[in-house]
């Protein structure tokens, strides 16, 4: 298929069963391959010598396709010149594999969120500059997609683009792949401003009862996330084996100050389980492929803001929410401070060395204090 592309046409390709692909008229060699999961592939086909060749050269939108179209004059223009724009590229040092080596090899032992590293890598970095020679990438580069993300109106995502390549950048440069660090110097794009939002009381009975018209894993989800104060990940990653009784133990590994955990289960939260669907052959709590937690936050706090008719709040807010219910309930500080599993704050140095009473009992009043109010507005 043959068009003369622009933004419309490119945004009016739809995904179909097979992975098709659309040929630009305005500039020879230039395609767009979509696929069925709706991945917009910018590449350059040419002939060097006998053979055919295909050069990826970046994902739509991320990639312009403005900057597509001079990417693929450039390989068009090497290869007049008797250059072969895929040879120039030793595999050991493209992109999507030093990224690669990244995770594996630093990332994963290193940091308990690497899997978040690793989904912004690949998808902002990777989709874009792949098949390029992580040596040629410049300040420009990492530029040009943040700029896509602070378009997209992303502008706290363009933060953690820098972030994580910037991190990336530095171990190649440990390592001796690279000479200079592009990052280095670039300042956050976006001021971040700590959020202070809670949802009132009636927010809550009206999320809640919106929850009561949605279906799993979200239904059972944001109420048992209210009701514990838990971190998003911490409880999508749940295992059946590791809820005990009345309570549930996220291990060190999961939790974000890298000490198990003890969350006391509410009567509220129990009856929200009891309606979650066990998989005989998956030890997860919630997921719909029986392999990976759960995703698709962004889409269910949207579809759960309409129904509630609320907005302005994220998954991390009801944590917030919960925390506020209970010292408004006379929940004491250093209670509501273990709730959260927090390690600083009230009980801090000398008196935080000393003073190992985990607050067992205290906890669980709290929270089972806090499943009631939750279950009256649920009713």
């Amino acid at each position: 298929m043959r068009k003369a592309l622009t933004d419309k046409t490119l945004d009016a390709l739809k995904p179909q069963a097979k992975r098709y692909e659309v040929h630009d008229l305005h500039c020879p060699g230039l395609s767009v391959r979509v696929s069925p999961e709706g991945r917009k592939t910018f590449t350059v086909k040419y002939r060097f010598g006998l053979l055919q060749k295909r050069l990826t050269i970046g994902v739509y939108p991320r990639t312009t396709l403005a900057k597509a179209r001079e990417r693929a004059i450039e390989a068009m223009r090497q290869v007049e010149e008797g250059s072969n724009p895929t040879r120039r590229r030793e595999p050991a040092f493209i992109v999507e594999t030093v990224v690669a080596d990244f995770i594996r090899q630093y990332a994963k032992p290193r940091n308990r969120k690497w899997m978040e590293s690793e989904r912004i890598l690949n998808r902002e970095f990777v989709a874009t500059f792949g098949q390029t020679d992580i040596r040629h990438i410049k300040r420009a580069h990492l530029l040009e997609i943040m700029d896509a993300a602070i378009d997209r109106g992303s502008s706290y995502q363009a933060n953690r683009i820098l972030a994580n390549v910037r991190k990336l950048l530095n171990w190649c440069l440990e390592r001796g792949i690279i000479e200079v660090n592009p990052a280095a110097g670039i300042k956050a794009p976006t001021k971040e401003i700590s959020r202070d939002r809670v949802l009132s009381d009636n927010e809550l009975k009206a999320l809640l009862r919106a929850c009561l018209n949605d279906t799993y894993p979200f239904r059972q989800y944001v109420p048992i996330l209210l009701a514990t104060a838990t971190r998003r990940a911490e409880l999508a990653e749940m295992r059946w084996s590791e809820i005990d009784g009345d309570k549930w133990i996220i291990p060190g590994d999961r939790a974000k100050n890298g000490k198990p955990h003890v969350v006391p289960l509410s009567a509220f939260a129990k009856e929200k389980l009891a309606e979650v669907p066990r998989f005989l052959d998956c030890d997860l709590v919630f997921t719909t492929t029986r392999r990976t937690p759960i995703s698709g936050f962004t889409k269910a706090v949207r579809r759960l803001s309409e129904g509630s008719e609320t907005s302005g709040w994220r998954l991390h807010d009801l944590r917030r929410t919960a925390a506020s219910g209970m010292a408004r309930a006379g929940v004491s500080p250093h209670v509501v401070e273990r709730v959260l599993n927090h390690t600083s704050g009230i009980i801090s140095g000398v008196a935080a060395v000393y003073n190992r009473y985990g607050y067992d009992r205290e906890k669980a009043e709290a929270i089972e204090e806090w499943g009631d109010f939750l279950a009256a507005k649920a009713s």
